[in-house]
């Protein structure tokens, strides 16, 4: 490991956070040990990580569950025209019915993190090439951009480097 390495592990520590290194099977069991918990938790992991979490996460079943679908290109395109976002590359979310008749879907929740953490922060996300991004029961509410009513369903994302698994309650 490199002094610059050590250096940027001292600043997430110094911010007050927890750095995590360990084989495959350890963090990937770290990840799932969360997800089972309800425990909250970001992981930056490997792609191999990332890819082994995704696999248990989203079996069929789970994607059925949640509604879980492929972004359309349309709504990919209107997330480049319209955000500002660039290639988001693969790219799965849901989408849920607002009580007014809005959908939300990849473009609100984009849109939404755009709002909250401005545009150069999100796009940063989509550009990190090695350490895929994965929220683990998050606490942030999906909010309907047409009336701001806090949506009761949760929204779930899943892109190449981006992506959330939450604790699953199956019908």
């Amino acid at each position: 490991m490199d002094k610059s390495s050590l250096l940027a592990i001292e600043s997430v520590v110094g911010g007050g956070r927890a750095v995590m290194v360990g084989e495959d099977a350890v963090v990937v069991a770290a990840v799932q040990d969360a997800v089972k918990s309800g425990r909250t938790a970001t992981f930056y992991l490997t792609r191999r990580q990332f890819t082994a979490v995704n696999t248990w996460y989203w079996t069929p079943q789970v994607i059925r569950s949640v509604g879980l679908e492929p972004v359309s290109y349309e709504e990919k395109a209107r997330v480049r025209a319209e955000l500002g976002i660039e290639d988001t590359k693969l790219s799965y979310s849901n989408r849920i019915e607002c009580q007014c008749g809005q959908v939300y879907g990849a473009f609100e929740f984009l849109q939404q993190g755009i709002r909250e953490h401005g545009r150069e922060t999100v796009q940063a996300v989509f550009n990190l090439e090695d350490s895929p991004v994965l929220r683990v029961n998050p606490r942030q509410e999906a909010v309907c951009p047409e009336c701001l009513q806090i949506l009761r369903a949760p929204h779930y994302y899943c892109y190449w480097g981006y992506g959330c698994c939450r604790e699953v309650v199956m019908a």
